[in-house]
């Protein structure tokens, strides 16, 4: 099963949402891949000019040629706000609506969110930036995030103990991380009345991970009413995605 397939985002148009940890960026340009019809991604953060320059194609909204970027029907096609320095600096949350309303436009998905490349974090009162008219937010996390203690694993650990009720020494359990990944202090932070949660278990590379996965998305199904989890890994060795839903895991 592939990431887009395991997601089920349904028809487009849709403007999609990614906050969390563990491998955001990766899954912007997965699914920028994968989306049927044109996409475009963003980010209403920052993230690191170097990936800006790895993607297929991208443009900055201050570029001179940036309409004409846009009417050449490029897909997948990322844009940023401009590039100042070693960060691209994203756009403003109302933009991407407005990319979607285009006409040559199926997927727009946003980055909305930073974690300093950590499996799991809690966000700041600041974070995340989720634009109002979003879809499908994906609330992503390493299951790496139960290896270590929270705080070697976490961004803002000090938020993430408070949101699960651990100490910052204390490593996460499948409960606390399905905790913390539901909570509306967590995972689950301003998302927008009209906008449907997934939860994605990325990193998920090892027989043991995957149980450590499994359970951490039982509990997000039973204790939390998470109507879909996808659990597997963009990169390494494993067998696709699977998805766990009130049904089971498929």
């Amino acid at each position: 099963m592939t990431l887009v397939d395991a997601l089920a985002l349904g028809p487009p148009p849709g403007l999609v949402s990614i906050v969390g940890g563990g491998g955001k960026s990766g899954i912007l340009f997965a699914l920028g891949a994968g989306l049927p019809g044109r996409v475009l991604a963003t980010t209403t953060t920052r993230i690191f000019a170097e990936q800006v320059h790895e993607a297929p194609a991208w443009s900055t909204r201050d570029d001179a040629d940036f309409e004409a970027r846009l009417a050449a029907g490029e897909s997948p096609l990322l844009v940023v706000e401009n590039i100042p320095g070693e960060r691209a600096r994203g756009v403003a949350p109302d933009v991407p609506s407005r990319l979607l309303a285009r006409p040559d436009v199926d997927w727009v998905v946003v980055e909305a969110d930073g974690s300093r490349m950590l499996p799991v974090k809690a966000p700041a009162d600041h974070e995340p930036v989720i634009p109002p008219e979003t879809d499908w937010v994906l609330t992503v996390a390493g299951i790496d995030a139960l290896s270590r203690p929270i705080s070697e694993v976490a961004h803002r650990p000090e938020r993430v103990a408070a949101v699960t009720g651990c100490a910052p020494q204390e490593t996460l359990t499948p409960r606390s991380l399905a905790g913390l990944l539901a909570s509306p202090a967590g995972g689950a932070k301003s998302v927008p009345p009209r906008a449907r949660l997934r939860i994605v278990l990325n990193k998920v590379e090892s027989g043991e991970e995957r149980g450590a996965a499994r359970a951490t998305a039982r509990r997000l199904v039973e204790d939390h009413g998470v109507e879909r989890v996808v659990i597997g890994a963009l990169h390494g060795d494993v067998d696709g995605w699977e998805v766990a839903t009130p049904g089971g895991v498929a």
